[in-house]
């Protein structure tokens, strides 16, 4: 913490003009460590990114596929909650058919419930399919292709 105050107080004499050599030094030397700081830390950023995409990758190819109907659409509103005192946004959603796997899991069901971001759902806006990424042992968790 002292460090911390003591290059604050350093900078706050140099932007004022009256820092001497060593604050400026120290100015310098802070300007220096938090660009390093930050290189490193947009680095690790890439690489959890690189990481994730590639698991994402490997997940997609042992995995089943399949085009479904969207059946309906519905966009979302904000709704105000007393309770809170807030808005609280719901998502928009769409009504899928199920395919022969999802209903041999679920077979009372015909129509899955599909909650999407708002940026999915303008996408699929044009479109009246969908295509969906499922593991066979569990075909009612799956991803849309958009969401990918």
């Amino acid at each position: 913490m002292a460090v911390l105050y003591f290059v604050l107080s350093a900078i706050a004499r140099v932007a004022s003009g009256l820092g001497s050599k060593l604050d400026q030094v120290v100015c310098y030397a802070a300007l220096i460590c938090f660009m390093i700081v930050m290189l490193l830390g947009a680095r690790n950023l890439y690489q959890d990114s690189r990481a994730r995409k590639a698991e994402t990758k490997r997940w997609t190819e042992r995995c089943k596929t399949a085009l479904l109907p969207i059946l309906t659409r519905e966009i979302a509103t904000s709704t105000w909650y007393e309770y809170s005192g807030r808005y609280i946004n719901t998502r928009d959603s769409l009504e899928l058919r199920m395919n022969s796997d999802q209903k041999a899991v679920s077979p009372n069901q015909t129509i899955v419930r599909v909650e999407v971001s708002h940026q999915v759902y303008n996408r699929l806006a044009k479109r009246n399919t969908v295509r969906i990424y499922y593991m066979p042992e569990s075909p009612l968790a799956f991803l849309l292709e958009d969401e990918l």
